[in-house]
């Protein structure tokens, strides 16, 4: 098994722990207050976040790699997108499997569709995504992220 594949099995288990913790309290029907499912959700973007700045040092990334003229090879940004993207749906799935209150849930939910299909398009093109010409795909869905106090779930 490579590097990168251990790295990735490793972060989504150790995602899957962090969201166990949390959806044991609403497993006895109860619904998690917003309070405690942020507190949950953002433990869950933060492993996650630990696996993806991992994923983009496996895929050669450093502070050198953007201070450099040259930037990132478009290998690097492929194998970081390939290590990465895996990672952060494998959060969004966990945090959609949280139950909030309902109306808050359904600014959650939206988010979650707004980061996939961001997602989507860095995995459709992660060179053009990762370019400084170009807007930054998170930009709006972690403006919302911000207002719903998924501070962790940022990118």
């Amino acid at each position: 098994m490579g590097r990168l594949t251990k790295l990735g099995t490793t972060t989504l288990l150790s995602v899957g722990l962090a969201t166990a913790a949390f959806a044991g309290v609403a497993s006895a029907g109860e619904e998690l207050s917003k309070k405690e499912f942020q507190k949950g959700a953002n433990a869950i973007c933060k492993v996650a976040n630990e696996g993806i700045e991992a994923a983009f040092i496996a895929a050669g990334f450093s502070e050198e790699t953007f201070s450099e003229d040259t930037g990132p090879t478009a290998e690097q940004i492929q194998a970081a997108v390939a290590g990465a993207a895996p990672i952060f749906r494998a959060a969004l799935d966990e945090i959609s499997a949280l139950e909030g209150p309902s109306a808050y849930q359904k600014k959650v939910d939206k988010l979650l569709d707004q980061y996939n299909k961001v997602v989507d398009v860095v995995e459709e093109d992660p060179v053009s995504s990762f370019s400084e010409d170009g807007p930054d795909p998170f930009a709006k869905p972690n403006k919302q992220a911000k207002k719903l106090g998924l501070k962790q779930c940022v990118q």
